[in-house]
């Protein structure tokens, strides 16, 4: 299932009851988009390397391998105050009901 419909499924959720009831895990949704792909396959492969390769360039593929963290970690902090702004909306519609 797509991060968009796992967030409209949510939404359409009673937010307030699973909040209430301690059953609301939008953090574990991960972003769904080519880069952040791109960036977890390519870190998975730097650290294999690092892990092998101890002699020869291991400076320089950490440092590329922690700028890459770095990126992933923004796109995924993009995308959890995105879905913390709508599940704020959300709740704000439903108290107005």
């Amino acid at each position: 299932m797509k991060t968009e419909e796992k967030l409209n499924e949510y939404l359409n959720e009673d937010l307030i009851g699973k909040i209430y009831n301690n059953d609301l895990c939008l953090s574990q949704m991960l972003p769904n988009n080519k880069e952040y792909i791109k960036l977890v396959k390519s870190n998975i492969e730097l650290a294999k390397f690092i892990l092998r390769n101890l002699d020869g360039k291991p400076k320089q593929s950490f440092i590329q391998y922690m700028e890459q963290i770095n990126i992933k970690e923004g796109i995924e902090a993009e995308e959890q105050f995105k879905l913390g702004f709508k599940t704020a909306i959300k709740i704000i519609l439903e108290g107005l009901e």
